[in-house]
């Protein structure tokens, strides 16, 4: 198992306010990276290419309220995978968020892709601060 960590990032925003929008995969095209490419959404459902990588299909899992958001593979993509957002109130109006991307592939997959899924999981988490500021 491969496990990629965002940098963690304090938003100014209330957990439920972070959840409400991470909940909502329509949202999420806002803050994805330029090299995310053929987007389609709906509310649960996600599917997107990161060019020159491969094509994803996500769908949300057991979320928390307010405090984990929990996206899962779903459908046909190259590997399993999760990706994780942690919430954590730390004042009605200021969180911390951070992202954890698990992923089940091989050896010579994780080397080539450890890099450009560890700048996808923290542009997301830097945009999400700069969507609050």
């Amino acid at each position: 198992m491969t496990t990629i960590t965002s940098a963690t990032k304090q938003i100014s925003a209330s957990s439920q306010t972070i959840f409400d929008f991470l909940s909502d995969f329509n949202n999420l095209q806002s803050l994805m990276p330029s090299k995310v490419v053929n987007w389609s959404s709906t509310m649960t459902t996600c599917a997107f290419t990161i060019d020159g990588m491969a094509h994803l299909n996500m769908a949300f899992g057991k979320n928390v309220p307010n405090e984990k958001i929990v996206m899962i593979s779903e459908g046909k993509n190259p590997f399993s995978y999760d990706l994780n957002v942690y919430i954590t109130s730390l004042e009605a109006d200021h969180s911390e968020v951070y992202l954890v991307f698990n992923a089940d592939m091989n050896a010579m997959l994780a080397m080539m892709a450890k890099k450009p899924l560890q700048n996808f999981v923290d542009i997301l988490v830097e945009r999400l601060q700069e969507r609050y500021q």
